[in-house]
């Protein structure tokens, strides 16, 4: 797991939300450019599933700065998991208090490494 950078975000009642990029919703399997469905688990306690979130791409091709559809999208949530990331986005969302990790796997496995090694 590679961190891009380092902030914190402010979720609402406490809550401590992450977003896994991912189609099936049981690994971290798309781009951020390319997400379609962000799988939204509270770290609060447990890994405990929330709820599937929908986006259009906001990549087509190529990215440029519009990244602002994301962050609406997922700006409540402390941190977001992706296959790959590209800089100016990573730059935008931790300029905005999210941080940002490339991975690859399960959602259970990295959801296990971020409660051992407190990712949060």
């Amino acid at each position: 797991m590679e961190e891009a950078k380092e902030k914190s975000a402010a979720a609402p009642n406490g809550r401590l939300l992450v977003g896994f990029a991912s189609v099936d919703g049981l690994a971290v399997d798309e781009h951020f450019g390319h997400a379609r469905y962000w799988q939204i688990y509270d770290f609060s306690a447990d890994a405990e599933f929330v709820e599937t979130r929908k986006m259009p791409p906001i990549c087509g091709g190529s990215c440029s700065d519009n990244f602002a559809p994301a962050y609406e999208l997922l700006k409540d949530c402390k941190a977001l998991f992706v296959a790959k990331i590209g800089e100016p986005a990573a730059a935008y969302m931790l300029s905005r208090g999210l941080k940002v990790f490339e991975a690859a796997g399960s959602v259970d496995k990295l959801a296990l490494a971020i409660k051992e090694q407190n990712l949060l």
